[in-house]
């Protein structure tokens, strides 16, 4: 009901401002939530690889342009995924554990290498879970495709990609700076400027430099969820010597140091009882029943920090016959990440000192990744239009987890790692046959080769292990999309994904590898303008088969950590809906909502609660052989409902104008694990902001989380070795933040 409450306050609040009578052709506002495509301010986007009005696409894709990024305060993925329904976004372990979710497909098991969801930067794909967040700064826009898009963009858009899309130099002198101050210590300051140096060279710098002190409070030292610093800088140059011919270089540098994760761990209340109460989940219980909440303060020691580096570049190649287009891309990045966790919290009432405490040491660096892509296109055609090229990608990873006493770790109960190489081959093409002037049926296809092999080593025993696997795979998408009227179409999609495999460090040979996920997806959507563009109306429906799930089991050696393997199988059914109204050329209002119900197929059995749940009896679930039966149960970390709503009003005036924006995203409740016996919080995050704009300046006062919401932004259930049981813990959200913004542009 306060969700309801809240969405009515805002909306009706917008509409007590009496708009202007609407104007026919009024341009188009891109926003995450929906999009006005009509007439001259109709949006480009490039989703398949290619410019396309968006609203002409036959696909789900959500874009959100620079200056809604800007206007909705938003600095990161999480923020992108808060303006995109169907998304959400989950982090832990300082970041380390960070993952999309889309349409109700998400990393069932969080600590594999590669997530389910694609992160690209112009396409060029993002591997690293702890550093996946770009400066938003340095973009055009965002855009979300949903839907498996394995067959265009490759690397593991199992479910769907993120892709950043880089603001571009313009070929006249221009800039920006913006400046922010706000409460709990919040400073920011960014700043662009874009230069014609030649009648064919061109080059744009951008840099930014952010502070806060966070508003979560902590029992002991400063308050938690800001950050020391963050800052970035980059670099991009575009040179056009010919007609026809185009090259371009890109650098990107960014790095941070951050509070320690503001976790809580929660009291165990259920899963039958252990032999004494030692372990950290509070009680003689195994595990955490209910709903997280988020508490008052959490208990973590201000020992705890971590900080991440980003360097990435990228460089193009591309000339235009005529015709054809040939296009090359090279990309090559290094991240690293490093985090020193408190694991005791507020365990023993959180009265251990520093060196007594359990630290960990997640997701060390560094990752190395090179790719090359070569690619030949015609688009453009009458009848046909074509596009076939190779891709060749090269990873080198280390991850590193230690557990140890103090700062220093010392008596070490953890200390693997696991270093993993990757090398990827594929080939790929499209193919899109217009039919007639309104349907046409396009069909993408790529075969892969993946080559692995890893140095898994356990640092306590001397054990080191070189498993070795080879996985290759062919994925496909194939759309029919038919515009039976102006501006309505109705669009049917069929499409698989994968998700690539790995390793595990256990002794037990035939635990060392697991294989690729897979999913087939399919799809009916469809389009509308009405009012010559000033209503849009844009819905899909979708079924998606997944099969070969990469879920934890039981090791055949007692006491080691819980292998990967492929031992499931679900389904998710959902649908989407989007309405965007511009009332007149001064007001608009969106609204989009996503409904997915993620379930275990029949038969799924989960064999890794054995620590919560040493019976299915003991948690009032079903026994099935040495497992849990968790057929129809929702698939951990997803939503079955999620909205969005936004809008803006300006007011003009005699030389300047005043702009109203609110936006507001909801997210149902998530279960945490497979048995489904506990889950965060339902989320309710509202923003808003009130700017004045006069020729080239603005200023603004924005408040992020209006309503200062607590909530856990996501929760993991860790291992307790001794006793063999488990310990909940969750990762508290921000509150409230208020401050003032004031921008320039030339």
């Amino acid at each position: 009901m306060k969700s309801v409450f809240l969405v009515s306050t805002i909306l009706a609040a917008a509409t007590l401002v009496q708009p202007a009578v609407a104007q026919e052709g009024a341009p188009a506002a891109e926003t995450g939530v929906a999009a006005h495509d009509g007439g001259e301010g109709a949006i480009v986007v490039t989703a398949r690889r290619r410019e396309e009005s968006l609203q002409s696409i036959p696909a789900a894709v959500s874009a959100t342009a620079q200056e809604d990024l800007s206007r909705a305060s938003a600095t990161s993925i999480a923020d992108v995924a808060r303006l995109t329904p169907g998304l959400s976004y989950n982090s832990g372990n300082a970041g380390g554990l960070g993952a999309p979710t889309l349409r109700g497909v998400t990393n069932v098991t969080p600590t594999t290498f590669d997530n389910n969801v694609g992160v690209f930067l112009d396409g060029v794909y993002l591997s690293a879970k702890s550093n996946l967040d770009i400066d938003l700064f340095n973009l055009a826009r965002v855009e979300v495709i949903k839907g498996p898009q394995s067959a265009l963009y490759g690397n593991n858009a199992f479910a769907g990609a993120i892709n950043y899309v880089l603001d571009r130099p313009a070929d006249y002198l221009t800039g920006q700076v913006k400046a922010s101050v706000g409460t709990d210590g919040l400073y920011e300051v960014a700043g662009k400027i874009s230069v014609p140096i030649t009648d064919t060279l061109r080059v744009m710098a951008v840099g930014s430099y952010s502070k806060f002190g966070g508003t979560i409070d902590a029992v002991d030292g400063p308050k938690l969820g800001g950050w020391d610093n963050k800052w970035s800088a980059s670099g991009l140059v575009e040179w056009r010597p010919v007609d026809g011919l185009e090259a371009s270089a890109f650098y990107y540098h960014y790095q941070d140091r951050l509070d320690g994760s503001a976790n809580y761990i929660f009291t165990n209340n259920c899963g039958g009882t252990t032999s004494a109460m030692v372990n950290r989940g509070g009680s003689d219980r195994r595990y955490f029943c209910g709903t997280l909440t988020a508490p008052d303060q959490v208990n973590v020691d201000p020992a705890s920090y971590s900080t991440h580096k980003t360097d990435l570049a990228i460089g193009r190649l591309s000339y235009d016959f005529g015709p054809v287009t040939l296009r090359y891309t090279g990309s090559w990045a290094k991240y690293q990440a490093f985090a020193l966790q408190d694991q005791h919290l507020n365990t023993f009432g959180g009265t251990l000192p520093t060196a007594s405490r359990r630290f960990t040491q997640p997701f060390v660096g560094p990752v190395r990744e090179w790719s090359s892509e070569l690619r030949l296109e015609s688009f453009g055609n009458s009848f046909l239009d074509w596009a076939f090229g190779g891709y060749y990608y090269d990873r080198k990873a280390s991850q590193l987890s230690i557990v140890g006493l103090g700062v220093d770790q010392q008596s070490k109960s953890l200390n693997n790692e696991n270093i993993e190489n990757s090398t990827m081959k594929s080939v790929f093409g499209l193919v899109d046959l217009k039919l007639t002037d309104r349907f046409d049926i396009e069909a993408q296809g790529r075969w892969t080769w993946e080559d692995k092999d890893s140095r898994l080593t356990n640092h306590i025993t001397g054990a080191v292990l070189l498993p070795e696997a080879d996985f290759s795979y062919g994925t496909y998408r194939v759309t029919a999309n038919w515009r039976w009227a102006d501006g309505k179409s109705l669009y049917a999609v069929v499409g698989s994904g994968t998700k690539s495999g790995g390793f595990n460090n256990t002794a037990v040979v035939s635990e060392q590898a697991f294989g690729p996920e897979k999913n087939t997806t399919f799809e009916i959507g469809t389009k509308n303008e009405f009012l010559g563009g000033r209503v849009t109306l844009n819905a899909s429906a979708y079924y998606i088969d997944w099969k070969d799930l990469q879920l934890s089991v039981p090791s055949a050696i007692v006491g080691q950590t819980n292998p990967v393997t492929n031992a499931g199988s679900a389904t998710v059914k959902g649908f989407e809906v989007g309405v965007a109204v511009r009332p007149s050329t001064n007001w608009d209002l969106n609204f989009a909502y996503s409904y997915n119900d993620p379930k275990w197929d029949e038969g799924t059995v989960d064999y890794s609660s054995a620590r919560q749940c040493p019976t299915a009896a003991d948690c009032g679930l079903v026994q099935a052989g040495t497992g849990i039966d968790i057929s129809g149960f929702q698939i951990p970390r997803t939503s079955r409902h999620q909205y969005v709503a936004a809008t803006t009003y300006t007011i003009p005036l005699a030389t300047s104008e005043i702009y109203l924006r609110g936006d507001l995203s909801y997210r149902s409740e998530q279960p945490t694990s497979a048995i489904a016996l506990q889950e965060t919080d339902e989320q309710l995050l509202v923003n808003t902001r009130v700017g004045w704009v006069r020729d080239n300046y603005e200023i603004s006062l924005f408040a992020k989380n209006l309503f200062d919401a607590r909530y856990i932004v996501s929760a993991i259930t860790e291992p307790e070795f001794f006793p063999s049981t488990t310990f909940t813990t969750g990762f508290v959200g921000n509150g409230r933040v208020i401050g003032l913004t004031a921008e320039m542009k030339f």
